[in-house]
């Protein structure tokens, strides 16, 4: 029998989809499995204290998996790195099969300290984090055109908005091999990431947290990270591709901030930014893309296929393995829009209008709202006084500036002055704390760099952002008495 045309199209189309988001969903690995079995014992009389230590040479971790952990009444087990101040301290145990936390750097020293006769201690392998260059390795199948994705703190002076919103985002550690991305949803205790990264409540036992896993300056050192470890699996589904979660130790990662969601249906040309840890690479940000004739990331496709049928959104902003379970913001609410789940050019994420109806029960039908983390302190923005005028400012299209006018010189109301220049620069104040587009107490909507804002006598700092509507230079600041 003659299958028409049409018919075996649409089925090849098909199993080319089927195999693609197949591949697109297998998650990289990250680390070696290394074969190592010791067992510790107590050689010396009344020895009260037994150590151990593991090194792989080169490793950017060490995961050790213990066969037995039974320790006894008054005992505990600390793993150290030789390289840092980091450790992990365990004071119970059983007998069955464990994962320590990962321990950075290619060092750990096991100390057990026993205050009886009962335990028994057994390692039997621990995974080995790949070096920088091996990661390098990864593949590009998400990288649209020239790759585009920066080291978050490349980003940090000329946006600092998008900068500062990433700090909610974190890398996931699963089965001590496997990565993938995670975020911070609202002020509670609850994390988001795909389905298929972790599905189960016993693999999310054995998912790490990784928060502040990023370079202090752009492509310089690593800033210190906090591990968590992920607890309860809230909700999850296969079809949105998406597992709300909760984690041990949640105090220690409130600093970090969190992010809201949007359930308005993405918008064909809507500015979007994709914080990430792509190919298990400290925290990268994608905000410029080659692919759009504006030179900056977008939604290019309202509405596609995923696992589901209509239950994407598109577009050309890079990723790449591993940046699965990653937030997609809109450039103008800072709101989640999309969790990005697949890759290929265009990539694709589920839209948040879809998944927020079944989770909303959990967040008492609220939309959560967002809250940036790691507000650096108002010394690391430049000052201005009442009577200063700055000249000559300028920076490319979305580019930020940032300035701080301290609360001991609001003894009384002042106006903040833009003008001059060529381009557009939008003004933007707020009392206490940095604005964006979302949040400000003044935004005077000029259709030049030409505007001005008013601010009464406060105790607080002032901060003034002037952002770029399109490029500008040649641009005055002043602050004057009123």
């Amino acid at each position: 029998m003659k299958i028409p045309r049409i018919q075996v199209g649409l089925f090849l189309a098909t199993l080319l989809f089927s195999s693609l988001a197949t591949s697109q969903e297998k998650l990289i690995q990250v680390a070696d499995k290394i074969e190592h079995a010791y067992t510790f014992t107590n050689t010396e009389e009344n020895h009260d204290t037994v150590k151990y230590q593991l090194h792989h040479s080169g490793a950017s971790f060490i995961k050790v998996h213990f066969s037995q952990f039974n320790l006894g009444v008054g005992d505990s087990v600390t793993l150290s790195s030789d390289n840092s101040a980091e450790k992990v301290t365990y004071h119970e145990g059983s007998n069955e099969p464990f994962f320590a936390r990962s321990i950075s750097g290619d060092a750990v020293t096991i100390e057990w300290r026993r205050a009886s006769e009962s335990g028994s201690l057994t390692v039997d392998y621990y995974t080995a984090g790949y070096s920088e260059d091996k990661l390098q390795q990864v593949g590009t199948l998400s990288t649209c055109g020239v790759n585009e994705r920066r080291d978050a703190a490349c980003w940090e002076e000329s946006h600092p908005t998008e900068f500062g919103w990433s700090h909610a985002v974190a890398r996931l550690l699963i089965d001590g091999r496997s990565l993938c991305t995670a975020w911070r949803v609202g002020p509670e205790n609850h994390l988001m990431t795909n389905n298929h990264c972790v599905s189960t409540s016993g693999k999310l036992r054995n998912t790490e947290v990784w928060f502040n896993y990023q370079r202090m300056t752009c492509n310089g050192s690593l800033d210190d990270v906090v591990k968590v470890m992920g607890n309860e699996l809230i909700k999850t589904d296969y079809t949105l591709d998406y597992s709300l979660f909760n984690v041990t130790n949640f105090d220690t990662i409130a600093q970090f901030g969190y992010l809201g969601l949007t359930d308005t249906p993405p918008v064909y040309g809507s500015g979007i930014y994709i914080p990430q840890h792509g190919a298990g690479n400290p925290k990268e940000i994608a905000i410029e893309s080659d692919k759009n004739g504006s030179g900056l990331c977008q939604i290019d496709v309202a509405s596609a296929n995923g696992r589901g049928t209509g239950t994407d959104t598109g577009y050309f902003c890079d990723t790449i393995g591993g940046s699965s379970g990653s937030p997609v913001l809109l450039s103008d609410s800072h709101q989640v829009v999309a969790l990005h789940h697949y890759g290929g050019c265009e990539n694709q994420g589920v839209k948040m209008e879809r998944i927020w109806p079944e989770i909303a029960p959990v967040f008492g039908g609220q939309l959560p709202q967002g809250k940036m983390g790691k507000q650096p302190p108002t010394s690391e923005y430049p000052t201005i006084s009442v009577g200063d005028v700055i000249g000559d400012l300028q920076q490319p299209k979305n580019g930020q500036l940032i300035f701080v006018l301290p609360a001991s010189e609001r003894t009384q109301d002042v106006v903040v002055s833009m003008s001059g220049g060529a381009g557009d620069a939008d003004l933007y104040t707020l009392s206490g704390g940095r604005p964006d587009k979302s949040t400000y107490d003044c935004r005077p909507y000029r259709a030049n760099s030409n505007e001005s804002c008013e601010a009464r006598m406060e105790s607080q700092d002032l901060y003034i952002l002037i952002s770029a509507y399109s490029a500008f230079s040649g641009v005055t600041l002043s602050v004057d008495v009123k």
